[in-house]
């Protein structure tokens, strides 16, 4: 592979394939910041290969 290849090659957040032209969106989920051991939101922009793996993707981080 050549650098133009791999600097190119984004994959989906939710099924790990490779995706030509990705869609970012921001995932919104909680997490645990271990220093002050407390909860925090925290807000995320991700790639995705369509809008249903985006939507599955916050879905299954809102619990």
């Amino acid at each position: 592979m050549n650098e133009a290849q791999t600097a190119t090659a984004v994959n989906c957040t939710r099924c790990r394939q490779p995706v030509e032209k990705p869609i970012y969106r921001t995932i919104i989920d909680q997490a645990w910041d271990p220093v002050r051991r407390k909860k925090y939101v925290r807000s995320q922009s991700l790639p995705f290969c369509s809008e249903e793996h985006y939507s599955h993707e916050q879905m299954s981080r809102e619990g």
